[in-house]
């Protein structure tokens, strides 16, 4: 980049950050992680699951078939649930947050934009990459075995859905270095900027009625999110605002209101998410003002408390530490894996329901109704907690199982990158001789691009083909295999790309820069 990014502060509170790195099961005094915010960010995923594992359902069709179907969507209950189960503004709120301070510790260290943004895609991009993997695989296989295509179309769909959420985190995760810039130098402006296309995008779908304009906001929306977090990474180790906190929170959710009972919004925060409106943004201020409010509160909480003797704080201490610790280390692969999950449970719980659906019980119904029960009835509702205590346990099961699934290695990725490149600039020597061209040509362009301005060049191709890869088991599904196989290569092809992004060596007017540039 040429441009000059902000420097880290030249003093941050311990407590100030949270870190995207794998966790210390025991933190220790001085430790830069926030367990509060730790916790919250794990919460916001275990809500997600619930929420998901909740809206699944299934019945049996004419022919014993299952049908997976979405449950308590079109209900007033699951409206006004909505607006506490929506926590993806929370959770991007935090990523902010964590971002801010995860690329100024990166700043401290002596590292730039491409130490950050290598790290962050491969802790992104590698869990995706064998979900996708495994899943497109494990589908195929399905198909060969006779599984019913309804339900198989059903899992392709549901297991890349919650994927639109890593595609957004990856853009703005490659975004943070530009964006905290903005922040140093103009923060104000930089949220008004963002907000007024906000508002713009939401009036021209007022406007045309043309819904699709709506999917612009994904340019807008989170990234404004992400930047509100910023705010709070400054403000953390301040004393609190109470009264403009409190101040935030009320008018945020009586604009929310408003804007929903003339219209504007739909009151169903879960219809406001795609595409992303402005309704998410006001959500958000009163979701980061709650967490303002009861940040300390929570850190007491996840130290021990303060009644009872000091062993029993210490011993509840650790045991927060064991479930924060837990959660930063799986809770992507809790997220990733939580669908897939689901679908089995459907598909077994479905064949099971077929198979006693011939043993009646009472009049009109049979041993298969209570094995899958219609949707919303009271047995259904009753069987709902020990179904989601079994979903819980499985996902947990499955992530760390998935975590294990060994990966290349950033220095083995790099090395291939740097095969591949010298195959390359081979064809290319090989091409330019029979045009009869100059090989210094070729040499010279080689040179160029293994100096600084290939970094943005490599780094968008990284960015673009996660994002890409992606998209496509989201957007088309990863059945057939075709599918699964393209976006693999997309994410392998991002990772040996993001794993070359290594600092050009240094001229020495350069070493002389300050480090922090």
């Amino acid at each position: 980049m040429s441009i000059t990014l902000s420097s880290p502060p030249a003093a941050e509170s311990p407590r100030a950050a949270t870190s995207a790195a794998a966790p210390d099961p025991t933190p220790r005094p001085g430790s830069h992680r926030d367990r509060a915010i730790d916790l919250v960010r794990f919460g916001c995923l275990v809500v997600v699951v619930i929420l998901h594992s909740m809206m699944s359902g299934a019945q049996l069709g004419p022919e014993g078939t299952v049908l997976p179907t979405v449950a308590l969507s079109g209900t007033v209950g699951f409206t006004v649930a909505s607006w506490f189960f929506q926590v993806m503004p929370l959770f991007f709120f935090i990523g902010g947050y964590a971002a801010l301070n995860g690329w100024r510790r990166t700043q401290a260290k002596g590292g730039d934009w491409r130490d950050y943004l290598r790290s962050r895609l491969r802790r992104l991009v590698v869990p995706v990459t064998v979900l996708i993997a495994l899943a497109g695989l494990g589908l195929s296989v399905a198909s060969e075995f006779g599984v019913s295509p309804e339900l198989l179309a059903e899992a392709n769909t549901r297991i890349g859905q919650p994927l639109w959420f890593l595609a957004v985190y990856v853009g703005l995760t490659s975004l943070v270095p530009l964006a905290a810039h903005f922040h140093a130098r103009a923060p104000r402006l930089t949220i008004a900027v963002l907000a007024g296309a906000v508002i713009a995008v939401d009036g021209m779908v007022a406007l045309t009625g043309v819904s699709g304009l709506g999917y612009l906001n994904f340019l807008f929306v989170w990234p404004l999110i992400q930047q509100c977090g910023f705010f709070f990474a400054d403000a953390v180790n301040r004393p609190v605002r109470t009264g403009a906190a409190w101040t935030v929170m009320v008018f945020a959710l009586l604009g929310l209101g408003g804007l929903v009972a003339f219209g504007a919004y739909s009151p169903n925060m879960l219809v406001n998410l795609n595409p992303p409106t402005g309704a998410l943004v006001l959500l958000g201020l009163a979701q980061m003002s709650a967490l303002r409010l009861g940040h300390a509160w929570l850190n007491g909480l996840v130290e021990g408390g303060e009644s009872g003797s000091d062993g029993a704080i210490e011993m509840r201490a650790r045991a927060w530490d064991r479930v924060i610790s837990w959660g930063n280390s799986y809770g992507i692969h809790v997220y990733l894996w939580h669908m897939p999950v689901v679908i089995i449970l459907i598909g077994g719980l479905g064949s099971v329901a077929n198979l006693l659906s011939g043993v009646p019980l009472w009049e009109g119904a049979n041993l298969g109704d209570v094995v899958l029960p219609a949707i919303e009835s009271p047995l259904w509702w009753a069987s709902r907690l020990p179904w989601l205590i079994t979903v819980m346990a499985l996902s947990a099961l499955l992530a760390v199982g998935m975590s294990k699934v060994p990966f290349l290695d950033e220095e083995k990725l790099a090395r291939l990158g740097a095969a591949v490149e010298r195959e390359v600039r081979g064809m290319r020597g090989s091409v330019a001789e029979a045009d009869g061209s100059s090989g210094g040509g070729t040499d010279a362009f080689a040179d160029a691009d293994a100096g600084t301005a290939a970094g943005p060049r490599r780094a968008a191709a990284a960015v673009g083909l996660a994002m890409t890869g992606i998209a496509i088991a989201l957007l088309i599904g990863i059945a057939p295999l075709i599918w699964t196989i393209l976006s693999v290569a997309l994410l392998a092809a991002s990772l040996v790309l993001a794993a070359g992004l290594k600092r050009s060596p240094l001229s020495p007017a350069r070493r002389a820069e300050p480090a922090d540039r």
